[in-house]
């Protein structure tokens, strides 16, 4: 027999040498009994010792009802999160667990309510989780939230707020009924045929969620910018800030209201619609070489800054030919161009050709991002390093998509909509949260906490309950490092 000392194996005990087999089980047997002894020697005692019967290990196991395994450590960590950006001044435990549940396992309400009692040993019943929608609107919950989070992350992660993301998606309804505020719309989820909403979200650096705003699903996304921010900076009042958005946005209209505000602005440029004076100055007077630079002036003390990117002038290529590939085949089947195809023009009734002039205009910009700003006094790469960091709301919306499973909706009472969408804005600006502290994505967090169970125990006599944690991997102690988790409690 050895024992390990250090890096070490030392021998303790030859115990014999057996050649059949039943000698083997002898010498096997005696070994038992000496480590038995040995561990009873320093006052460790296990029910697996060979003074035991096996059967009274088993009569005590008999005992016992093994009543519940719960996801605890799961529940703890997030809450931990949830209290420490300050949302439990809400007071309301039934949203702190539905914000919690829309983290970990996404779903219906109905699904909800019984996610918590099987994971989290919380146990609500249906009408009083309806209930609790119903007062997230009543008592202006979202006021508070977007409050709570901007002081938050204005204290602990971003002291000097300087830029605010714009981005605006649809979620759909598992619906075909329209109302006022569900209506079909330009779908960016492709479901044309089904009514959805509008959800616009302003972010900041790393892609903690500030305010959202939700809009009739029949809403040009370019209108849904202004009165975001509008309602964003009259709650906040932030200095100096940046509003940066895509393309989309781009609109008169919006930069004149941003101007009235004294804010400064960002916003993609739409190189393919500007004027043809601008346009020649672009492609001939930009240096086809990598990360090269122009600007030029605008009106109302505005400029067009352009950016030349070999990488991105390849993927243009590749995207511009595939395309033009695409309208090729279209025209070999007129009669299946039943929507506006890029490179197609019509002749004629039910007649096409390839636009030759719109080719080469595509031809001319490959490679060329075009940025309007009104923040002049920034140097090319900020403008550009402000502009690239829009990803992180889009990151945002992803995440809310997809692991928080915003869409698709089941609800149909606008409150229960404006609901339904907090506790995913909560459950974001949570997540966003712990990626900032733990460097990992909420997705990788689940599935290492989600291995440590807390088994729940109940003697069948006495109805009395125990409960232990199954042992936590070198990953998930990691995690728990960053709570206080021992004290936690709710």
């Amino acid at each position: 027999m050895t024992e390990k000392t250090g890096r070490k194996n030392r021998i303790v005990k030859h115990i014999g040498t057996g050649r059949t087999p039943a000698e083997i089980e002898q010498l096997v047997d005696s070994a038992r009994k000496f480590i038995d002894g040995k561990r009873i020697k320093s006052g460790v005692i296990s029910f697996f010792d060979t003074r035991f019967e096996r059967s009274k290990l088993k009569e005590l196991l008999d005992s016992l009802s093994f009543v519940q395994v719960l996801d605890t450590i799961i529940y703890r960590f997030i809450y931990h999160f949830y209290k420490t950006i300050g949302f439990h001044k809400i007071k309301d435990d039934c949203f702190a667990d539905l914000v919690v549940a829309r983290i970990v396992e996404p779903a219906s309400k109905r699904q909800t309510k019984d996610i918590l009692t099987e994971k989290f040993g919380k146990k609500y019943p249906l009408n009083r989780i309806y209930l609790t929608l119903k007062n997230t609107i009543k008592s202006n919950y979202q006021e508070k939230i977007e409050e709570i989070a901007y002081r938050f992350i204005r204290k602990y992660v971003i002291q000097n707020i300087t830029v605010l993301f714009f981005d605006v998606t649809t979620l759909y309804f598992e619906a075909f009924d329209e109302d006022d505020l569900r209506k079909n719309g330009f779908s960016k989820d492709n479901k044309f045929n089904q009514p959805q909403i509008l959800v616009a979200l302003a972010v900041t650096t790393f892609g903690m969620p500030l305010a959202m705003k939700m809009f009739e699903g029949d809403t040009f996304e370019g209108h849904t910018m202004v009165p975001c921010i509008e309602e964003a900076m009259s709650r906040f009042s932030p200095d100096d800030i940046v509003v940066v958005a895509d393309a989309a946005m781009l609109s008169e209209d919006n930069l004149e209201k941003l101007e009235a505000k004294r804010l400064k602005y960002i916003v993609g440029a739409r190189l393919g619609n500007i004027r043809s004076i601008l346009f020649e100055k672009i492609t001939s007077g930009l240096p086809k070489e990598d990360n090269s630079f122009q600007r030029l002036p605008l009106e109302n003390d505005r400029i067009l800054l352009v950016n030349y990117s070999l990488k991105r002038a390849a993927k243009d290529k590749h995207d511009r030919e595939k395309q033009i590939q695409k309208a090729k085949e279209m025209l070999l089947a007129p009669q299946k161009v039943a929507r506006r195809y890029k490179f197609i023009t019509s002749k004629g009734k039910k007649q096409f050709k390839l636009n030759q002039k719109l080719i080469e205009k595509a031809e001319k910009l490959e490679g060329i991002k075009g940025y309007i700003t009104n923040a002049i006094q920034l140097t090319d790469k900020e403008i550009i390093d402000k502009y690239t960091e829009l990803w992180q709301v889009e990151k945002s919306f992803r995440m809310s998509k997809s692991d928080l499973k915003a869409r698709p909706i089941f609800h149909t009472l606008r409150e229960s909509i404006e609901a339904h969408l907090l506790i995913v804005f909560t459950a974001l600006v949570t997540s966003r949260y712990i990626e900032y502290v733990t460097k990992q994505s909420i997705h990788t967090i689940i599935k290492i906490l989600s291995r440590v169970k807390e088994i729940v125990v109940e003697d069948k006599v006495t109805k009395e309950q125990a409960s232990k944690l199954t042992d936590l991997s070198d990953e998930a102690r990691l995690l728990m490092g960053y709570t206080r988790f021992g004290s936690l409690k709710k």
